[in-house]
Order: C-alpha cells, then structure tokens, then sequence
C-alpha cells in the first residue's frame, strides 16, 4: 500500500514541476527477463528465461536528475519438480526510483535506483496464494536521443530484489530484465 501512495504523489507532483521548465518523461519498453538467484534445491525448482514488458513516467529535474514512477511485469515459466514445476510465475512490480543521467550529445548513459513491491502469482498449478513483497530496484542504461525529435531509444538493464519465502522456499531472489524502448519528452 506504501507504495502505491509514493508512487500517486510523484505523479501528482509531476504537473506543477513541469510548469517550472522541467519536462515529463513517457517510457515503455519490452524485452527479456532472467533470474541470478533461484529457488532450488529441494524441491528442484528454478525459472526458465522468460519476458517482461513495462513503463515509467517521471520528471527530469534537470538535464541529470529525474525521478519515475516505474511499472514492470515479467513471467518465466518453472522447471525442475515439485508443486511448482510446469506453471509460468508473473511478477507486477510497481515503485519509485531516482535516475542520474550523464548527457554525451546525442547519447546519455544514467543509472538508477528505488524501492517498491513486487506482486508475484502462479497459474496452473498454483501452488501458493498470489502476494505482495517490499522490493528494491537498481540498474543502468542508455538513452539515444533522435535528432530534431522529442523522442528517445533506451536500452535498459534492471535488477529486482525481493524475498521469496512461500511454496517451500526461502530466497532472496534477484531478477534481471534487459529491454529497449521508446521514451518522449515534453515540457510545459
């Protein structure tokens, strides 16, 4: 729930902040999604590489500085056995994060860090009741700003962390996602 207010306060924020020559940030990307940590051994049970689809709208600042609201959804199928194996597991992980950005011309490398929740469920089997875990979020990318336009290309690597500690299992996950996508920048 501490996470829904934060994010609907940036986004509430983000109006009068743009109208003091900042501009709104539009992302969406897709991509695929992995897993470093995994929940085996016993039952064996480990995700497969899977996608993720997500957005983020936010507020830069300044030319360095912005911050975002972030939405992301993954799903990797299980392997392995037990209760688990055979099903696909979606993650709706939703939160805030602070982004610098170091513009070079055209290209602007940055890196960025948050927190959150993660929302993870199960379909068929479903093995453990669909929950919600505080969670952090850290990673880096690249902007490519297309000339005489507003819009950027992105190429982005995330890492989610959170506790896993249902269906038998007790983990600190870390989840990676690699996408590309499109952002679009407009001022008031």
């Amino acid at each position: 729930m501490r996470s829904y207010v934060i994010t609907a306060t940036l986004l509430l924020a983000a109006a009068p902040l743009a109208g003091q020559g900042r501009e709104i940030v539009v992302s969406l990307y897709g991509g695929g999604a992995d897993h470093l940590a995994d929940l085996q051994p016993s039952p064996p049970a480990w995700f497969m590489p899977g996608y993720s689809l997500g957005g983020s709208v936010g507020v830069q600042l300044n030319k360095k500085f912005g911050i975002h609201g972030d939405f992301t959804y993954t799903r990797n199928p299980v392997d392995g056995s037990g209760p688990m194996a055979g099903g696909d597991v979606n993650r709706f992980f939703y939160g805030v994060h602070a982004e610098y950005r170091y513009p070079m011309g055209k290209w602007s490398p940055f890196i960025f860090g948050g927190l959150g929740a993660v929302s993870i469920d199960q379909l068929n089997p479903e093995a453990f009741d669909p929950t919600t875990r505080p969670a952090a979020m850290f990673g880096g990318g690249l902007f490519y700003q297309i000339p005489e336009w507003s819009l950027e290309m992105l190429g982005e690597i995330k890492g989610l962390t959170y506790n896993w500690n249902m269906a038998g299992f007790n983990r600190n996950m870390l989840d990676v996602t690699y996408v590309a996508g499109l952002a679009y920048r407009f001022g008031f």
